[in-house]
């Protein structure tokens, strides 16, 4: 287990798709899983956020999601979308991999995911709101993109300093 250095934007690796597992009970599956919990883990110490880290954001190119909430922690190994929503919606999105820059991006409501747990069993989530532009952030990063390939409205980048003051004091008002 280790805090991995992360890949960051302009890195080739960033934009190359993930391959999957031959067996998603393998040893390197879990090695690279605790990888991924510590890196997160420092980089919520480090900047004060973030929920989830796909296995290309510390240099490794498989097909593996951890999301790690308040409300959820989740492992996704060999992800996929089955379904996505008709409905979408626009929310400001940051990311590890070029951390300070926030921009609005428009994302489905909600997706439908297979993909298998640790212990090989393939798994079926139907996720909504928060979860599911998490999820469909960090598979973005299986696939090679990243939230700035979703072509966000360029006057709505702002960084971190900026969202904070503009947005999340503006929500902490209306509680």
């Amino acid at each position: 287990m280790a805090v991995v250095p992360l890949i960051e934007l302009g890195n080739p690796l960033l934009r190359q798709p993930a391959t999957p597992f031959a067996d998603p009970t393998s040893p390197e599956v879990a090695r690279i899983l605790n990888d991924m919990r510590d890196t997160l883990a420092d980089m919520r110490q480090r900047i004060g956020y973030g929920r989830g880290i796909a296995a290309p954001q510390i240099g490794v190119l498989k097909r593996l999601i951890l999301i790690d909430t308040p409300d959820t922690n989740l492992v996704l190994v060999n992800p996929r979308f089955e379904r996505w929503s008709r409905e979408e919606d626009e929310r400001y999105e940051s990311c590890f991999s070029f951390p300070g820059i926030w921009g609005l991006v428009q994302r489905p409501l909600g997706v439908t995911v297979v993909a298998y747990t640790l212990a090989g069993e393939e798994q079926r989530i139907e996720a909504s709101g928060s979860l599911s532009r998490i999820i469909q952030h960090e598979m973005d990063h299986l696939d090679g993109f990243v939230w700035l390939d979703r072509g966000p409205d360029l006057h709505s980048l702002c960084t971190t300093q900026e969202y904070e003051k503009r947005y999340i004091s503006r929500e902490r008002e209306s509680h």
